[in-house]
């Protein structure tokens, strides 16, 4: 089995990986909100709207985001249900620090747990989660076997993972603007206004070498999750895959 895994356009040891997303996300942590605003023109926010409207929550229900980021599914999924057990889990600690001040400045300290780990990393209580929700995280992890593996086992049966990533589009003509736009302008518009070409250079990089709906699809289905399923949200740039445990 090779150790060498997708770092953007290189190919990196799996040891390797973590710590160069890692230092990816320290570098663009303090603009991370301002770039997605940026770089969506503001749709990543109706985008994470539909996801939290996937996911269902239920009163009492627990959650585990991963790859929360800087924390704004947790704080959407808080703010549509009352009486969630948030867990926020990311292994990037400037991005976990941005995360709870977040949560705290609206109001949000009751049943909220954060937890510096890679989901591959953990070891979570067997069938404790309702729900586990990834957003734009899936694509940056350097072990996607183990992720779902460890996610299955924390989910109660009939639990739900809820993953969103980007898509290339199969449309031609859409392909090639969100091509250039991926490859051409994300990157300069790093470099503009969080001063770091290469950090987004490289997030672009990982939405090209990302795989297709399909092939994730597959990879649900080989780790035991059923009734999977994947929705194209309009411009077929962004992708919400659902499963559950049995």
């Amino acid at each position: 089995m090779t150790d060498k895994v997708n770092f953007g356009l290189e190919k990196v040891s799996k040891v390797k990986k973590p710590k160069l997303v890692s230092s990816i996300f320290s570098s663009v942590s303090n603009k991370y909100d301002l770039m997605n605003d940026a770089m969506s023109f503001g749709l990543h926010r109706i985008w994470k709207e539909k996801m939290v409207a996937v996911c269902k929550p239920k009163s009492f229900n627990k959650i585990l985001d991963v790859a929360t980021g800087s924390g704004d599914i947790a704080l959407k999924l808080l703010r549509k249900k009352k009486n969630l057990s948030v867990t926020c889990l990311d292994e990037n600690k400037d991005m976990l620090s941005i995360c709870k001040n977040r949560l705290i400045d609206n109001g949000f300290v009751k049943d909220i747990n954060f937890i510096k780990s890679s989901i591959e990393d953990i070891s979570l209580d067997s069938n404790s989660i309702d729900i586990a929700t990834i957003a734009f995280g899936f694509r940056n992890f350097t072990n996607h076997k183990k992720a779902l593996e460890n996610i299955y086992d924390a989910l109660k049966p009939g639990g739900k993972l809820v993953i969103m990533e980007f898509t290339t589009p199969k449309d031609k003509i859409m392909g090639k603007i969100f091509e250039t736009y991926t490859n051409k302008i994300i990157p300069k518009l790093g470099e503009f206004i969080a001063k770091d070409y290469d950090s987004y250079k490289y997030l672009a990089e990982s939405i090209k070498t990302y795989y297709s709906p399909d092939q994730v699809l597959k990879m649900f289905e080989e780790n035991k999750y059923i009734n999977n399923k994947f929705i194209f949200l309009p411009g077929n740039i962004v992708t919400i895959h659902v499963g559950y445990k049995n």
